[in-house]
């Protein structure tokens, strides 16, 4: 048996990089891997006169948790601890509640069915989603060259010889991204689902319960609720003097921006994606308020047009052209705004800012798909990124971004995150 955590939102992004990097790295089927997963006990051995005490420890343990945080910070390789091949992973970050619960897990089902497992038998954990399993270091060299090296090496040359072929359109950006997990799965020794205890809806669900879309839709709501995204988000009562607001890259109507944005909503279910989307803005913003939308309303071939959503969007909504965007009515490239002794540059995408500019830049575009670089507020670069996927899919005020201590922050993940200070 095995207990693994199911990946919430982000998954399918993790299993595409996957797939990619299997197919062009010519990894052999058996050692790619195919379903990301993040084991926290076994394999270990049990028989099914004790699988209902199992059942109980883990939703004992897990009865103190509502969802379970952890950040992928790029990738790593490590060789197995059980033979000399290699481990090619996404390096995961745990936080304190994923790390607690590991070691709760493991201290009660160690007392059931005890684990074999050097890892589950110590305090040092290795957190990681495999990639590939039971390579050879070659072929490991050979995955992380292609995500990361951008020069011509004698590595790439060995690679091309053998018929991998590397250029700078197949590098990859660093991968970074803040994830959650939000149930708990037990699977049999053939790695398929028995059941899973659901964390927010905190009961166990049977393995069609498990693998039902309606029952994840319904758990991904629970997960919106508690993370503040589906309710009015009180910004620590901050007197908003200015009432003004930025927001960027709705993608309403924009199925296919759920999976490459990792966003907390049924793929299946575009309407309840735009539903939140626009009450949230309704429920925030009040007739008189500016709201600058960063560009990008709407997208796809069957989405209605901007004009169309802007009549059932309150507030004075200054329009900043995107990428998708077309024919808004006075809409601009960008704009410049004087507020509290700061100066802002308000623009769709930071790499495209057509004057000079040395003060703090207020974007969207990047959305999280580059948050080493375009995090919600990078002090470095002095960018603020107000992409919806960064600031819990609400307008967010400039009282409350200047409350953060702007100019002390070094850089802050999103605005859910603690704010690194320098």
């Amino acid at each position: 048996m095995l207990v693994e955590i199911r990946i919430g939102p982000g998954k399918w992004k993790l299993r595409n990089i996957m797939g990619e990097v299997g197919k062009k790295c010519r990894i052999r089927q058996g050692k790619n891997q195919d379903v990301p997963h993040l084991t926290i006990y076994g394999p270990f051995s049990a028989d099914r006169f004790q699988l209902e005490n199992i059942k109980k420890s883990i939703a004992f343990v897990g009865n103190a948790y509502s969802y379970l945080p952890f950040l992928i910070d790029d990738f790593e390789v490590k060789e197995s601890p059980k033979d000399n091949s290699w481990i090619f992973a996404f390096k995961v970050v745990p936080s304190e509640d994923l790390e607690k619960l590991k070691y709760e897990l493991a201290k009660e089902l160690k007392k059931i069915a005890p684990s074999p497992q050097p890892w589950d038998n110590c305090d040092d954990s290795w957190f990681h989603i495999s990639l590939a399993l039971h390579l050879s270091k070659f072929e490991a060299n050979k995955m992380w060259s292609f995500l990361h090296e951008k020069e011509y090496s004698v590595l790439n040359k060995i690679l091309y010889l053998f018929g991998f072929k590397k250029s700078d359109k197949n590098s990859k950006k660093y991968f970074y991204l803040p994830m959650n997990g939000l149930r708990i799965t037990l699977l049999n020794d053939m790695r398929k689902i028995i059941c899973e205890y659901d964390l927010l809806q905190r009961r166990w669900l049977s393995r069609r319960e498990s693998l039902d879309r309606y029952e994840y839709k319904r758990t991904l709501k629970l997960f919106r609720i508690k993370t503040g995204i589906e309710d009015y988000y009180n910004e620590k009562q901050i007197i908003e003097e200015s009432s003004i607001y930025f927001i960027g890259d709705l993608h309403l109507d924009h199925a296919n921006i759920i999976n490459y944005c990792a966003r907390p909503f049924s793929y299946s279910d575009i309407n309840e994606m735009n539903t939140v989307l626009t009450v949230n803005w309704n429920n925030k913003i009040k007739t008189h308020d500016i709201v600058y939308f960063l560009g990008d309303m709407a997208f796809g071939r069957d989405s209605k047009s901007s004009d169309y959503y802007l009549k059932h969007l309150n507030g004075n909504i200054e329009f900043i052209i995107g990428s998708h965007d077309l024919k808004v009515r006075n809409s601009k490239p960008y704009e410049v705004l004087d507020y509290k002794n700061y100066k802002f540059l308000i623009i769709h995408n930071p790499d495209k800012i057509p004057i000079k500019w040395d003060s703090w830049v207020i974007h969207g575009h990047k959305h999280n798909n580059d948050l080493k670089n375009y995090p919600f507020i990078n002090g470095e670069r002095k960018t603020i990124n107000v992409s919806a996927e960064l600031i819990n899919y609400k307008p967010l005020s400039i009282d409350f971004l200047l409350s953060l201590n702007l100019d002390s922050i070094k850089r802050m993940d999103t605005i859910s995150s603690e704010p690194q200070r320098w």
